[in-house]
């Protein structure tokens, strides 16, 4: 009689294993339905889904996320934590290397944002002057910004997303949308003292002296001396203080000129890259894709337009 009780229990593990379906990850999803996505440069990317009845985790190994119901969602909650439920108009936002767990419920449509923890940064610096170090991303389940969900409506749900016509304004609205999660999130500076990193002071010696050379090769050797430190820790502490790399610092700063060139509209393609500082009109094309999302004879047509 005693060993009735613990095979009872269980035969009813196993029963109630079989009646609840394991979960899947979200990129394995066989409910889920990609309506459109776009790319619009290496740390920016759209995608709109569709999903039913589903039992899914999430993880995000790459880059972060911010997704918005934009219909449905009612019976949607996470399994992980206490959530409550979704609805239009609710907000959920997945920092880099977190982990959540879903059952969805009725037909929903959302739409996500992914965003290089890189990009963010940059654009926290630029726009606010917040310290690349001090910003950390909390995670957000079911909240709500009427600002930015007029933004994700209003300007990305209509916008063509197949159309080069619309990548400029496509990333413009972007940035915007970062700008508003960040002001209305409560997203904002941290207090504690950080560590590391350039001064300010030698951060703007650095930045200016790129910014007066982008047209000609510079080394990493200068720039180490202009800070008075070994290569390695220059490049260490640049990063910790920028967002980025020297290199891809000095690469921005070329490709903002070639935007101003561009847009002017009369010199050639090949003069202007030499003049910003690239090896050939095919150099300049390649890197300006990567960071623009298209080239620059694009660029041209479309802000001219």
């Amino acid at each position: 009689m005693p060993l009735i009780k613990p095979v009872m229990n269980q035969q009813l593990d196993i029963a109630l294993s079989q009646l609840e379906p394991s979960a899947t990850s979200f990129e394995q999803s066989t409910s889920k339905i990609c309506l459109r996505q776009t790319s619009l440069t290496d740390a920016l990317s759209w995608a709109h889904y569709q999903n039913e009845h589903d039992r899914l985790y999430y993880v995000n190994n790459k880059q972060h996320t911010l997704s918005l119901y934009m219909s449905g969602g009612y019976e949607t909650h996470r399994t992980d934590v206490n959530s409550g439920f979704g609805a239009p108009g609710k907000f959920c936002l997945m920092p880099k290397d977190s982990e959540s767990h879903w059952q969805l419920g009725q037909t929903q449509q959302f739409m996500h944002l992914y965003f290089s923890d890189d990009y963010l940064k940059q654009l926290a610096l630029k726009v606010f002057d917040i310290d690349p170090r001090m910003l950390q991303l909390p995670e957000l389940t079911f909240t709500n910004d009427a600002a930015t969900e007029a933004l994700f409506r209003h300007c990305m749900a209509t916008s063509d997303w197949q159309s080069g016509d619309d990548h400029l304004a496509m990333e413009q609205v972007t940035n915007t949308i970062l700008v508003s999660m960040l002001q209305n999130m409560g997203i904002t500076k941290l207090t504690t003292a950080v560590k590391g990193g350039l001064s300010p002071k030698v951060a703007a010696l650095v930045c200016d002296y790129m910014q007066a050379n982008f047209h000609r090769q510079v080394y990493l050797a200068e720039l180490a001396d202009l800070a008075q430190l070994s290569e390695y820790h220059f490049c260490r502490m640049f990063k910790q203080s920028m967002a980025q790399t020297p290199q891809a610092y000095l690469l921005a700063v070329r490709i903002e000129q070639v935007k101003l060139r561009v847009c002017n509209g009369q010199v050639s393609m090949a003069d202007i890259a030499l003049q910003c500082g690239f090896a050939n009109q095919s150099h300049m094309g390649r890197y300006f894709k990567k960071l623009v999302g298209i080239s620059p004879r694009q660029y041209r047509n479309l802000s001219s337009s």
